[in-house]
């Protein structure tokens, strides 16, 4: 009978690059199903945000899941392009929330957890210009 054959270093570091690619690939398409779900809310509330009465009663959190901050800001670039599409921007920010530096309490469970959100609120105003 003949026995299977090691795999060559060769073989062993491709094998781990393909796996490597593949779970890379799959995150992507995870990220990317992630900021489609992100980018639909944040245009549900969109209107809500506009309409409130001040940029304080303004906070809404897009309660999606957050894993990490990168993943976030990846999620907020979409999140901004469909506001812009939508001629949001000049009303409505969209920001990351992170727990080591803000000041403003968790809003979610989900954010108390990864200590990441990513929420809107009305353009801040300023003042004397």
């Amino acid at each position: 009978m003949d026995e299977p054959q090691a795999l060559s270093k060769s073989e062993r570091k491709k094998a781990r690059r393909r796996k490597k690619k593949a779970a890379e690939e799959a995150g992507a398409l995870q990220l990317n199903a992630l900021a489609d779900v992100a980018v639909e809310r944040a245009l549900e509330l969109a209107p809500e945000v506009a309409d409130s009465p001040n940029r304080i009663s303004s906070e809404r959190v897009i309660d999606i899941p957050m894993a990490t901050v990168d993943a976030a800001r990846f999620v907020l670039k979409r999140i901004n392009e469909a506001l812009a599409y939508g001629e949001w921007l000049d009303e409505i920010e969209a920001w990351v929330w992170e727990l080591d530096t803000s000041t403003r309490p968790a809003m979610t469970e989900a954010g108390e957890e990864s200590g990441v959100e990513l929420r809107m609120e009305q353009v801040s105003a300023f003042l004397g210009l």
